[in-house]
């Protein structure tokens, strides 16, 4: 009797092993077949050499709190205004993303420019897109014109593998395709700041018009509107930022307490305040 119940043991076992690997292998297979289309072969490449290259722009990212670098090889970093609906083929474009320097609750340390500084202790991931003939097929229904994308570590290897760059392609789409798929191209072509703003210029208006702020503070002015538009002292004489195209920002560092009234040139209905207290 005992080699038998051992026997019928050990198959209910096998069966029972069996069909944990079955079922293991169909929900591997599931979610496969539920992930988006990708490319299985990497045909962006680790963009050796990149930190030669010119960068786009640089911007700081508060909800991640990461500083944010786009790096561009000559054929991408040549586009100008007008141009950037088609990026030329070989074109590579570089994300260096990497964590701020926080303090001890965690939030970003600013410099006296009012920008995000990279912590030296970490290590930055590379976000990779490069432009080629017949590139992006592979994507099917999320593809972004000829764009393929990979994700890597310093040391080359992968943060995001090909197969599962879909989600880059996914996030490429929401870009307008008047910019080839490619994000902020107003800092890149008119050389944005970048930095978090403190005030937006949009619809017409200074977003907050009011803004209370301690001396020895740096505040950041970004213009996301369509039109440009100026920052004037109401003060005659006083400063003028000039015309400020979509993506253009100006920073000021008030080292006073006081007000500073200011209001747009172009359209004079738009008027805002900074008030500086100790």
């Amino acid at each position: 009797m005992k080699p038998a119940t051992k026997s019928l043991l050990w198959g209910t076992l096998m069966k029972l092993n069996l069909s944990a690997a079955i079922a293991a292998s169909l929900l591997a297979a599931i979610a496969i077949a539920q992930n988006p289309p990708a490319p299985t072969v990497d045909r962006v490449g680790f963009p050796t050499g990149y930190q030669d290259w010119p960068a786009l722009y640089v911007f700081d990212r508060p909800d991640v709190r990461q500083v944010r670098t786009i790096f561009a090889n000559p054929p991408a970093f040549n586009v100008k205004d007008g141009e950037q609906s088609n990026y030329p083929y070989g074109s590579i474009l570089v994300m260096q993303t990497w964590n701020c320097l926080r303090d001890a609750a965690g939030v970003c340390i600013l410099d006296e420019q009012g920008r995000f500084q990279k912590d030296p202790a970490a290590t930055p991931t590379l976000f990779v897109m490069r432009k080629e003939r017949g590139f992006g097929v592979e994507y099917g229904p999320n593809r972004t014109g000829e764009w393929e994308y990979v994700a890597y570590r310093p040391d080359g290897s992968y943060q995001t593998r090909p197969e599962n760059s879909f989600s880059c392609a996914v996030c490429h789409t929401e870009a307008q395709r008047n910019h080839d798929y490619t994000y902020r191209t107003g800092l890149a072509i008119h050389q944005g700041s970048g930095a978090v703003p403190n005030i937006v210029m949009t619809s017409y208006r200074f977003l907050p018009n009011t803004l209370t702020v301690k001396k020895g503070t740096t505040v950041t002015i970004v213009n996301e509107d369509a039109p440009a538009h100026t920052v004037t002292d109401d003060f005659p004489g006083g400063m003028d930022s000039g015309r400020m195209k979509f993506g253009r920002a100006i920073t000021l560092r008030f080292t006073e307490t006081g007000e500073f009234n200011f209001h747009c040139t172009i359209h004079p209905s738009m008027r805002g305040k900074i008030v500086v207290v100790d």
